[in-house]
């Protein structure tokens, strides 16, 4: 049970800050009242297993409800079972599962439930469900929705894993020539000062701007630490996955097997949508989220052709959310009436080919990112020394 911070006057007139455990805060004011005692302040409830909470797993959620209605459960009888197992008695108005079987003790559908419960629950899911819930296929629409996320989670990780390690080699990269700079470079120009010696211009010019690092070394800290909590709020805001991208979307080599990715998974969720039973224009709307800003305004464009009478795969052509390759699969699918099959087999064309790129191009990138790195290093330490090498054979 939840713990509420109360602040009371008694009967006799003193004032107490007490805690209590209760299910609700009604019931609790209705204890401390039936006592006789006067509520001055309730805080509320401190939730001890939050972090629990937090740590909801939709996908999991999903895995569990497909498993136990499979085993002939009903649909309440598996939240129930899914909430004793999960077990969160601290507060468990707060868990996404009671609120869920709160609403189908309402008389609300799953699909609305779910909206109501949390913030947590993808569109597309939400929507599946809906569509499922018209023809009484929820089993098939939860598998359906298992096979789209670990086909988007697949692209995604490799991707992710793949951009980790340059990123992570930059980062450090940046801390050795930032310490180079601010204190090692600034040490040779004073020792280099008190020797009359004349400095090739290149090691002039770094101690040169090492001094004036040096000199300035609190403001450049500070506009580090500026742009690394920048870095750590849109992380926050973002989440690191759209962080990471739109660092990636830098490099304009890469932009257009980003959009490619977008699109495929764009191609996943449509079909996902369609094939529960959702219209075109609905799906639209509802994975409006998975594209690009710029991908949106064309998708707005082909919603448009679509109303106006044009077919689906017409209407993504001209609107330009199509390849060369998903343009031809798509106009046979609307010839051959599997539209839905077109859309799964652009996808995976694309997640393959997007899969050997991505391979390619970290095998390529590691090795060219290490040798670039390391020469910057060495040629700032080649530099410093180059004066005392100058030194050594003017005396020999």
């Amino acid at each position: 049970m939840p713990t509420f911070q109360v602040e009371i006057m008694t009967k006799e007139g003193s004032r107490e800050k007490i805690s209590i455990e209760g299910e609700s805060a009604g019931k609790v004011k209705e204890i401390i009242e039936n006592q006789g005692n006067l509520i001055v302040k309730f805080k509320g409830y401190k939730i001890k297993n939050k972090k629990s909470l937090k740590k909801f797993n939709v996908i999991i959620f999903v895995h569990e409800v497909r498993t136990l209605l499979l085993s002939g459960m009903s649909l309440p009888e598996s939240l129930d079972i899914l909430i004793d197992h999960h077990n969160n008695t601290d507060h468990q108005e707060e868990n996404p599962i009671f609120k869920i079987r709160t609403g189908l003790n309402q008389g609300l559908p799953l699909s609305e439930s779910m909206k109501k419960a949390s913030d947590k629950f993808p569109i597309i899911l939400i929507a599946t469900v809906a569509a499922s819930e018209r023809n009484g296929t929820l089993i098939r629409a939860l598998e359906s929705y298992i096979k789209y996320d670990e086909q988007v989670s697949v692209i995604k990780n490799k991707v992710y894993n793949a951009s980790m390690y340059p990123l992570t080699l930059v980062a450090v990269a940046f801390l050795v020539i930032f310490f180079l700079i601010i204190y090692l470079v600034p040490r040779f120009g004073a020792i280099y000062e008190g020797i009359d010696i004349k400095l090739p211009l290149a090691s002039e010019m770094m101690l040169k701007f090492g001094a004036f690092v040096g000199h300035y070394r609190f403001y450049v800290i500070t506009l580090i630490a500026i742009c690394i909590l920048v870095i750590f709020l849109k992380i926050r805001k973002h989440g690191l996955e759209k962080t990471m991208m739109s660092i990636l979307f830098v490099f304009t080599p890469l932009q257009s097997r980003l959009e490619v990715m977008y699109l495929s998974r764009f191609y996943r969720g449509l079909a996902l949508l369609l094939s529960s039973g959702a219209s075109v224009v609905q799906s639209f709307s509802l994975i409006e989220s998975l594209l690009l800003p710029e991908q949106k305004k064309k998708l707005k464009n082909a919603k448009e052709l679509i109303l106006q009478g044009q077919s689906l795969s017409i209407s993504l052509e001209i609107s330009g959310l199509t390849t060369k390759v998903s343009s031809r699969l798509l106009n046979a699918g609307d010839k051959n009436g599997e539209i839905v099959a077109m859309f799964e087999k652009s996808a995976e064309f694309h997640d393959l080919d997007l899969t050997q790129f991505v391979e390619k191009f970290s095998k390529l990138l590691e090795p060219i990112l290490m040798l670039f790195i390391g020469g910057f290093i060495g040629l700032i330490v080649v530099l410093l020394y180059m004066p005392i090498f100058g030194l050594a054979s003017g005396l020999k």
